[in-house]
């Protein structure tokens, strides 16, 4: 009985295998060498490089209200010189203070707290001039601003740290505690004594004081050569402290935040004129590829994809994969490590953008490694196209191309990417596999 029982057995596993290959729809098993014998599924191959990209100048992207402050400047190989500073208001720890008794200020400290020990683009072993300025222009809370804003400030800096190289590592020592690596910025006495003699109704509410005191603008000294990094700041935990004494006490400490209450604003300024990138954004988009195209955050640069072929495909095919494959320059990446996801977006006639896919699933790239025909390895971000290319086949979507953006106004990252239809390793690809439908 037994050796019947472990007989069937091993007939129902053989049936189920059998019944579960001939449904798979894995583009794997359409090799015909395949070594278990079955029939190759029904499975058509395409693959083009009539994939064109051109580079595209950014329009101004949101920078307001982030919770993350860039500081720095590089001097990029490809990109040319990048500066970068931001904008906040400054609130009250406390409502109603009161700095009474003839207060008389000792020192006041910006304090500047670093994301973490990686937070930087670049290598950041370049001294920078640090600048920090009180803003003259009222910055509204309720309001949206964009990465290329700018507000009036006074002329002559509050505060300046001059020949500082970014250290994330090492702690620091203020106010008799040892606190997280941060950037410290001695500033003027004449500005604390302005905080000092704020009359009561500017210290009453925070919602005053910004009347008072309308922000500050931290930045670097953009008439000296840029240096080879951007660093990454905490704004939430960043404040101004106040140390002050009077007729009855040596020493007091008042703090002004900037907290998720203020406004505040990055800033970048991309300087490309007389590098590769330049000449490509002003070649603009025209029936041919470019060799090389290029993406930048901070409302730099982007993206512009055309592929032709999706307007031919053949009719009545179900689509089992679509990919798109953009080779990228890895000859840096120690120093300026690529983006890890950039985002594909589909454009409609009137090239506004769309999420690539339905219920608003976004185009994310991925970066890994590929193999040309020649067994040769490459870096690249794939993208998955499956959804969008049979929306394409069934004529919900048009073929108007897509933008692969790096839209972040909290990071300086930059990648260059690659479409030389003379060598495998380095042209972008469009691979589709499908299956025809009766």
């Amino acid at each position: 009985m037994k050796k019947y029982l472990v007989r069937f057995c091993q007939i129902a596993f053989a049936v189920t295998l059998v019944c579960y290959l001939s449904s798979c729809k894995d583009p794997a098993i359409a090799d015909k060498s395949n070594t278990l014998g079955f029939d190759p599924i029904n499975l058509e191959h395409l693959d083009t490089g009539s994939v064109y990209i051109n580079t595209l100048a950014e329009v101004p992207l949101q920078s307001s209200a982030v919770s993350t402050g860039v500081l720095g400047s590089m001097k990029d190989p490809i990109f040319g010189p990048t500066y970068a500073g931001f904008y906040a208001q400054c609130l009250l720890s406390s409502s109603g203070v009161v700095f009474n008794s003839s207060p008389v200020v000792d020192s006041v400290v910006l304090y500047l707290p670093f994301i973490s020990d990686s937070s930087k683009y670049g290598p950041c072993k370049q001294p920078i001039d640090v600048q920090v300025y009180e803003v003259s222009q009222y910055m509204d809370p309720t309001a949206i601003y964009h990465q290329n804003d700018a507000f009036s400030v006074y002329s002559q800096p509050i505060g300046q740290l001059n020949n500082y190289v970014p250290d994330l590592i090492d702690s620091t020592f203020a106010w008799h505690n040892t606190q997280a690596p941060q950037i410290i910025v001695r500033l003027s006495n004449s500005f604390g004594q302005k905080l000092l003699n704020a009359d009561s109704i500017s210290l009453s509410s925070s919602t005053d004081f910004i009347n008072y005191l309308k922000g500050i603008y931290v930045t670097t000294n953009t008439a000296n050569p840029p240096a080879d990094g951007i660093s990454y700041l905490n704004l939430q935990s960043g404040r101004i402290s106040l140390y002050y004494h009077n007729s009855t006490t040596d020493t007091l400490r008042f703090d002004f935040p900037i907290s998720a209450y203020s406004t505040t604003v990055n800033h970048f300024d991309h300087r490309y004129n007389g590098t590769t990138v330049n000449t490509a954004i002003n070649a603009g988009v025209s029936t041919t590829t470019q060799t090389a195209a290029y993406i930048q955050s901070g409302a730099g640069t982007k993206l512009k994809i055309r592929i032709p072929v999706l307007s031919s495909l053949p009719e009545k095919i179900g689509v089992t994969k679509a990919e798109l494959i953009l080779p990228v320059d890895v000859s840096d990446t120690a120093n300026y490590p690529l983006p890890a996801n950039p985002v594909l977006y589909r454009l409609d006639d009137t090239l506004g953008t769309f999420s690539l896919n339905s219920y608003n699933l976004s185009g994310v790239g991925h970066l890994v490694t590929r193999q040309d025909d020649a067994g040769n390895s490459y870096y690249c971000y794939v993208f998955n196209l499956t959804e969008f290319v049979q929306r394409i086949q069934n004529g919900y979507y048009g073929n108007y191309g897509f933008y692969v953006q790096y839209s972040y106004t909290v990071r300086a990252d930059r990648v260059k990417i690659f479409n030389d239809p003379t060598q495998a390793t380095r042209q972008c690809k469009l691979k589709i596999t499908y299956t025809k439908l009766q």
